[in-house]
């Protein structure tokens, strides 16, 4: 099992407990807390067929899929759900991935997560 598998797998792992019946993961990606090299993970992002699930310590909350989170640059992309979120660039494939999902087409300057 590759690198890539392996944090689908831890994901999919995380978020098993708070998916509903019939529910499909369709990505998912670490969110990062702190600065420069002293960052930690802390939520997990997991994007489904009919939510976003923001997994911590403390559980999950379940908010609406309808969520862009644009077009990550740099090193640590930054975007509003229920609050701010940072995440680093190794999981900016799986941030566009999450965008794609929704079926319509990117566009430059479009709305993104907290400026709807």
């Amino acid at each position: 099992m590759g690198y890539r598998e392996r944090r689908a797998e831890m994901i999919a792992g995380r978020a098993a407990p708070y998916l509903e019946p019939g529910e499909q993961i369709q990505t998912g990606f670490m969110t990062v807390t702190g600065s420069g090299i002293f960052t930690v993970p802390a939520e997990t992002i997991v994007v489904t067929d009919r939510a976003i699930l923001v997994v911590g310590q403390d559980g999950a909350r379940r908010l609406p899929r309808d969520v862009r989170f644009g077009n990550p640059t740099g090193i640590y992309h930054k975007f509003e759900l229920d609050r701010t979120y940072k995440v680093h660039r190794q999981w900016f494939k799986e941030v566009v991935a999450a965008d794609e999902a929704l079926g319509a087409p990117r566009t430059e300057g479009g709305p993104a997560a907290g400026e709807h």
